[in-house]
């Protein structure tokens, strides 16, 4: 498994070309690149974000999906169209930064209650987006998010019957949120699983970075094994979670020491 981070971690410290280029020296096996705002899908934009982060690969981009995502569902055919071009624009920019993997949020709340799930205009949506990931080389990969569509277990399992081609990203802060287990989550997207997001949160459910709270990234990195897991692991902290520059170099060198000692165990086995 290869770790990395978002270019998110850092939003409101530096904008997102700066923060590649901080990320360049972090010596990363790979970084995600949030794109902030519609600005950002342009392909000038992407190039200098992509030359930023220097040696370091950039294997997924992450837009601001609450832009455009929940317009890919309006009632309005030109709402629709306008926000399918914006996807269109940020696939665009996603190919230039060189990313295999979209990471889509969905349909989703400003209230942060539960949405009626309705599958049949998910998959009408996702059908859609495939085709143009593809045409890119993409593929877009699911998010569990409290307060979007994917939520838990049952939908997971709903979704891969009815679209068995079905990616997902693993994010495991939403998953605690949303109260289920992200161990069981995880084995649920079994090998549709293409993408991990991770932070970690203390025993009053308040986000850290990864090892500052309670979360066994042990188990979880175990788990990701045993479903055939082999991807990249993203540390997505907010800004407010990193009191300092050696906090996160203690928190990257810590799961680095996760990962390491898992793979020592594969190579005794």
């Amino acid at each position: 498994m290869q770790l990395g981070i978002s270019t998110s971690a850092f939003y409101g410290r530096w904008e997102t070309e700066e923060a590649a280029r901080a990320i360049a020296d972090m010596h990363l096996d790979c970084a995600e690149v949030f794109l902030q705002t519609i600005s950002e899908y342009e392909l000038p934009f992407a190039a200098m974000v992509r030359r930023n982060l220097g040696d370091t690969p950039c294997v997924s981009m992450h837009p601001a999906g609450i832009q455009f995502e929940n317009q890919m569902f309006g009632r309005s055919a030109r709402q629709r169209a306008d926000a399918f071009d914006l996807y269109r624009r940020s696939l665009d920019a996603g190919q230039t930064l060189g990313a295999q993997t979209y990471v889509y949020h969905g349909r989703s709340t400003p209230l942060l209650s539960p949405l009626p799930f309705q599958l049949e205009a998910n998959l009408d949506v996702l059908g859609l987006m495939n085709e143009e990931a593809k045409r890119r080389g993409m593929i877009v990969a699911w998010e569990n998010v409290y307060w979007c569509q994917l939520t838990d277990c049952s939908r997971i399992r709903e979704v891969k019957r009815a679209l068995p081609d079905i990616r997902f990203t693993l994010d495991i802060k939403q998953a605690m949120r949303a109260g289920a287990d992200p161990i069981e989550m995880a084995r649920e997207m079994g090998e549709s699983l293409v993408h991990v997001h991770i932070c970690d949160w203390d025993e009053n459910r308040k986000l850290c970075l990864p090892g500052e709270g309670q979360f066994d990234f042990r188990k979880l990195i175990d788990t990701l094994k045993d479903i055939g897991y082999n991807g990249p692991v993203i540390m997505e902290p907010y800004l407010a979670m990193i009191s300092s520059d050696n906090a996160l170099e203690a928190s990257i060198a810590y799961m680095q020491r996760v990962l390491q000692y898992n793979s020592h165990n594969d190579h005794k086995e």
